[in-house]
């Protein structure tokens, strides 16, 4: 008997192969970054030649900016649905596509910068659109609010949500959704703070040479660079660009640093150092490692260095073995004293579940810190930071 023939397998629409080679490409942007992706990669992961894929979009950017309409869809569609239900309903769908779509907060946060002027700012307004919406959801059911104040609850739950782009666990899917929407939640519902903000000592207002001293060459190399990688990328800066930014032909910056890899990392021990002072710092000063006093502090370190926070957030992927690991240690153990902290808070907390809400609090820290308008007054932000980050931590206490 002849064998059966196998039904012959259906022709992909263009509009259908468009978003697979989106979705495609927003994975691998995520893993490696824009600058490490060729189209010939992404064809290769769906089966195509890199020919067939300027048949679909005629470059790479064009990719990333469908990458990002992609995921931006997703989010759209989960406010339109669900912006007339219980805000625990919406809540409960923008999480469902923080986990299903990872990619999207890192491209937001990390390759957006590479798109043309005109496309970025598209892509952004979509965002700010959406945005909007959710302010004025969440002010429907909290009338008391103001929009400076709605703003700034919405962009610390989405920060919330940003956590899976960064972070593994040991919960399953379903622990993670819940302990993520729950904190968006209690974010959503916390009450933002009047007067002034929380005690804590003062913390280093940044790049800061002792009275009298002039800053060394190497770190004001450094300085500039941090500032440049932080606005164009550091992909996107050349040692010509960082040496014209002190004055110095490009070649000369050689005699302090071998490569332009080496500032990078310059400039991430600064940012380590910093943070190793601070706990330092902490441990040394009565009161700042009860939970409150740990945060106040940890987000006026993050006002005081938002281009190096900015950088990091950024960056990260660009550096060598040997640096990320001083790096990773320096934020472990910030993780951990966090973790100790809301453990002793929480008796009946089990330590996953707390350190999720730490990676929560403190990818919320990240995004506010950074995206806030300190139009408002540092201490006004550092209140409204400190105050988002505890209501993530204690989750509705």
């Amino acid at each position: 008997m002849a064998a059966p023939h196998a039904a012959p397998r259906r022709r992909m629409q263009a509009a259908e192969r468009r978003a697979q080679l989106a979705r495609t490409a927003a994975a691998r942007f995520h893993l490696v970054g824009y600058h490490q992706v060729s189209l010939g990669d992404v064809a290769a992961d769906v089966g195509l030649t890199g020919p067939a894929v300027y048949r679909h979009f005629h470059n790479k950017e064009a990719l990333l900016a469908a990458a990002l309409d992609g995921g931006i869809d997703e989010v759209a569609a989960a406010v339109e649905l669900h912006l007339e239900s219980p805000l625990e309903d919406l809540v409960d769908a923008l999480t469902r596509v923080a986990l299903d779509r990872p990619d999207l907060w890192t491209l937001l946060q990390r390759e957006v910068r590479f798109l043309g002027p005109e496309t970025r700012e598209a892509v952004r307004e979509r965002l700010r659109s959406r945005l909007e919406l959710l302010s004025h959801r969440l002010r429907r059911d909290r009338p008391e609010l103001t929009e400076r104040a709605a703003g700034v609850l919405v962009t610390g739950a989405l920060g919330v949500l940003a956590t899976p782009s960064s972070t593994g666990t040991s919960l399953d899917g379903d622990q993670v959704r819940a302990v993520l929407a729950s904190a968006a939640l209690a974010c959503l519902r916390s009450t933002p703070p009047a007067g002034s903000p929380p005690g804590g000592a003062p913390v280093d207002e940044g790049i800061v040479a002792p009275d009298g001293d002039a800053v060394s060459r190497p770190q004001e190399i450094v300085d500039h660079a941090v500032e440049l990688f932080h606005t164009r990328g550091y992909a996107g800066v050349s040692l010509d660009d960082i040496g014209a930014a002190v004055g110095m032909a490009g070649p000369s910056l050689l005699h302090h640093f071998a490569t332009k890899a080496d500032i990078l990392s310059a400039a991430y021990d600064l940012g380590s150092e910093r943070l190793r002072a601070e706990q330092r710092a902490r441990r040394a000063h009565p009161g700042s490692v009860d939970l409150a006093g740990l945060v106040d502090r940890y987000v006026g370190f993050c006002l005081a260095n938002r281009a190096l926070l900015g950088v990091y957030v950024s960056e990260f992927h660009h550096l060598p073995s040997d640096a990320r690991e001083r790096t990773a240690a320096a934020v472990r153990t910030e993780l951990r004293d966090w973790t100790r902290s809301l453990l002793a808070y929480f008796l009946d907390l089990d330590e996953p579940t707390a350190r999720l809400r730490v990676r929560a609090a403190v990818s919320a820290v990240s995004d506010l810190t950074r995206l806030t308008s300190s139009a408002h007054g540092r201490p006004a932000v550092r209140a409204e930071v400190t105050a988002v980050a505890l209501a993530v931590l204690r989750d509705g206490d």
